[in-house]
């Protein structure tokens, strides 16, 4: 029993290090103001060609087998059923000032990144730094998003399917030389969500650990920041707008969320309709064919197209 105390103590310790540490830089960072420099500038740019190309050379995953991401990782069961076999979703309507909050906030995300990539020109000694990835004529780029993207096909309890997906960011914490997984979240409905935040999104947490299972990383920092912000007056007694939780991916979460999808993938091959959780109804797009399922069997012919069922 001591010997768990003590390596609980040990991942708090590191947690809480690791958590003050890149906010530090980030408000570092957001404390200067600079010139634009040529070399970070260039790699931004060959960055921006490379998301080009990939436009025209799109990722692609092998064909019949269930795929699922790391943003469903925590979505009912039924949900990710239905989405693997091309099910009809409820029309949507967004007005304009729901795209322009889309529009935001990926434009902070955006801006955090470069932040990121600024740092050891910035700062003399950044506690993080991003990791690069050859990318052939593009060359070495940042450890991000597309650059990054990948999948593992995984046979767990008897069933095959497929993980695929692309995460914000891989650094380097310098003090150790580990790998720390960077993902970023927005908030946007008031200038004090951040400021009352005491620990991350249960959801986020399983986004993590399919990050983890994707990239064999296990430490990430959930970083959140609120788009909408104080009073530009209230100075150092502003609410807080940014704020990091650091999370240690398990071996049990792992097989957890591993259960759970080959439970899916083995239910779509079976037609066998998964049970719904009504906790998560309210932002799922299947509402209409949920409602009308009656029988505990559907047909997984929904789709006419051949690729992968993707979740």
């Amino acid at each position: 029993m001591g010997l768990v105390k003590s390596v609980d103590r040990k991942e708090i310790t590191r947690g809480i290090e690791l958590e003050r540490a890149l906010k530090a830089q980030l408000n570092m960072i957001s404390s200067r103001s600079y010139f634009p420099k040529y070399k970070v500038e260039e790699i931004l740019y060959r960055d921006f060609a490379y998301s080009l190309y990939r436009i025209k050379n799109r990722f692609t995953v092998p064909e019949g087998l269930v795929k699922f991401t790391p943003s469903s990782a925590s979505k009912c069961k039924r949900e990710l059923f239905y989405k693997a076999i091309r099910a009809k979703q409820d029309e949507q309507q967004n007005y304009p000032y729901n795209n322009r909050w889309t529009r935001n906030a990926t434009a902070v995300h955006g801006a955090v990144q470069r932040d990121l990539l600024y740092s050891p020109h910035l700062l003399e000694n950044p506690s993080f730094t991003l990791q690069s990835i050859e990318k052939e004529q593009f060359g070495r780029l940042p450890a991000w998003e597309k650059n990054i993207e990948d999948y593992k096909v995984i046979t767990h309890n008897g069933v095959t399917f497929v993980v695929s997906g692309m995460m914000d960011g891989i650094l380097k914490y310098e003090k150790d030389g580990s790998t720390v997984g960077f993902e970023f979240k927005t908030k946007s409905s008031d200038n004090q969500q951040v400021h009352h935040m005491r620990k991350a999104k249960a959801e986020h947490i399983q986004q993590c650990t399919a990050y983890s299972i994707l990239f064999g990383i296990d430490e990430f920092i959930l970083t959140y920041e609120c788009v909408p912000k104080d009073k530009w007056v209230a100075g150092a007694s502003a609410y807080e707008d940014i704020k990091t939780f650091y999370v240690k991916v398990t071996e049990r979460q792992r097989t957890s969320l591993l259960n759970k999808f080959a439970e899916v993938a083995a239910m779509v091959e079976t037609g066998e309709l998964p049970d719904k959780q009504t906790s998560k109804c309210l932002f799922c797009p299947y509402k209409t064919i949920c409602l009308q399922s009656t029988s505990t069997e559907v047909s997984t012919k929904s789709s006419t197209e051949p690729s992968t069922r993707g979740v």
